[in-house]
């Protein structure tokens, strides 16, 4: 089992942000959180739970017994309710709060406040709880886990993330690979911080063909050590002009399995969880919600549906990369690209438009595919329509195509860690396409729907669930797997 990892929103860390800095006396401020605790496990990848954030609630002045600039001491009778929705609700219980003479690290009173609490929790809740300790200091989160299984016993965390922009991930804890030397460029352009943040992510990549592969080698190039791969599809003699890693002698085999050889072959510490199934599967969806990020390199709309919603609920950053265009054909019959793009979608947990709102994703094109599914007798025409974007676009798979729109994709990421874009007032940074043929980028008007459930309402961030995502097909979403 590797070390926790802890995800605050954006909205939250600001809440608390604020709360703790508004102390006119300059004294300790103490705040509960609740999380949702994600474990799942994934075939290649050791065990490592997420704690996500739902609630965030500071103290009321009357709760707090005492305070200094080193101390605080609090009611437990007031947090009772907080217990108990945690148990009704599967949650975790969180305790946050600041040192504001900058003390980095936490101390013994901490110590003994969580132990008090944790007693607490179990005495309410039962003997297998947790609790989630996160601590403000020096602009920096810090946090770990205590169990009631050994209460002396306090887990750090790998880090905490906060998904926002810039992407910010706190007290990253980096086991060198033993290849500091690889990454000496990336330290020159943009600091030892950004690579130790990119060692701290584990990354899941939606689809291993010509965009995925790409993909996936950069990261693993750029210090991601830990992947998540998923496609269900096998490689194909033509997919061979533009899969990275791929060999003749692996046709036949499962793309993602294919991609996790060549990643672990590259000798850079990398380690691969490969899911052989589609991600709109119980599995798919377990592995997405073990990640910190998420790449969407799949032409399947009921994926990039999925996506949209599961990285919403598990509050993840989410990159979705695609081709479009159009094959014309001259007087002699010689094919020729009209146009061809390529596009790069970046969605954030409360930033960014949706892919509904791009127009990327639409309801006629699910069910068409979902139709697709239950007809196993597909014609050549049919099958042609999995590559049609509303039913009139090509895009060919051709691999210094597939290979740049993947490089954008992954300089997405980069820019989200440690931002270095000039965006011109044409060009949004949460939607942008590449023109191959007239060589240049365009950004669409945003449609700025305030009741999209996607990111309007944002009806389904954090959302509860009973079945997984809330989709009885998928299976129940247990507490504690």
């Amino acid at each position: 089992m590797t070390a926790p990892r802890i995800t605050v929103l954006a909205s939250q860390h600001d809440e608390l942000q604020a709360y703790f800095a508004g102390a006119d006396d300059g004294h300790e401020r103490p705040a509960a959180i609740l999380f949702k605790r994600i474990e799942m496990s994934v075939p290649g990848l050791p065990s490592s739970t997420r704690y996500v954030a739902v609630e965030v609630h500071p103290f009321d002045d009357v709760w707090i017994t005492g305070s200094s600039s080193s101390h605080v001491a609090f009611k437990l009778e007031p947090l009772r309710e907080f217990f108990r929705r945690c148990e009704e609700r599967s949650l975790v219980f969180g305790f946050a709060h600041s040192h504001p003479t900058g003390y980095p690290t936490f101390s013994e009173i901490d110590v003994a406040n969580e132990q008090t609490l944790l007693s607490a929790i179990s005495n309410r809740n039962g003997r297998d709880v947790e609790l989630v300790a996160l601590l403000w200091s020096g602009q920096t989160w810090t946090g770990r886990i205590r169990s009631t299984h050994d209460p002396l016993l306090a887990h750090d965390a790998r880090h905490v993330l906060v998904p926002n922009r810039p992407l910010a991930v706190h007290r990253r804890r980096v086991d060198s690979t033993g290849d500091d030397e690889v990454l000496l460029r990336q330290v020159a352009a943009f600091g030892s911080a950004f690579v130790n943040t990119m060692r701290s992510l584990r990354v899941a990549i939606v689809g291993a063909g010509g965009t995925g592969s790409a993909v996936a080698t950069t990261l693993a190039r750029s210090g991601i050590v830990e992947f998540v791969l998923i496609d269900p599809d096998t490689l194909e003699t033509s997919n061979l002009n533009r899969v990275r890693g791929s060999t003749r002698g692996q046709v036949g085999e499962n793309k993602a399995s294919a991609l996790a050889q060549y990643l672990t072959g590259l000798g850079l510490g990398v380690t691969v969880g490969i899911i052989p199934d589609r991600v709109d599967s119980a599995e798919g969806v377990d592995a997405i919600a073990s990640c910190d990020v998420v790449f969407g390199c799949t032409d399947d709309q009921i994926g990039r549906e999925l996506l949209s919603l599961a990285t919403a609920a598990y509050a993840q950053p989410y990159i979705d990369i695609g081709l479009g265009g159009r094959i014309d054909h001259r007087i002699s019959g010689q094919p020729y690209l009209r146009y061809h793009f390529g596009r790069i979608s970046t969605m954030l947990p409360e930033a960014g438009e949706c892919l509904f709102c791009q127009g990327v994703v639409s309801e006629p094109q699910i069910r068409r595919q979902y139709a697709l599914r239950e007809d196993p007798t597909m014609n050549p025409a049919e099958e042609r329509e999995r590559y049609i974007v509303g039913g009139q676009d090509e895009a060919p798979g051709v691999g210094p195509f597939t290979g740049t729109v993947a490089d954008f994709g992954v300089t997405s990421l980069y820019d989200l860690i440690s931002p270095f874009r000039r965006y011109p007032a044409e060009i949004r940074w949460d939607a942008f396409t590449v023109d191959f043929v007239k060589l240049d980028f365009q950004s669409e008007t945003p449609r700025s729907d305030a009741s999209c459930p996607y990111c309007g309402t944002r009806e389904f961030l954090l959302m509860d669930e009973t079945f997984r995502l809330n989709r009885p097909a998928l299976g129940r979403r247990n507490a504690r797997e």
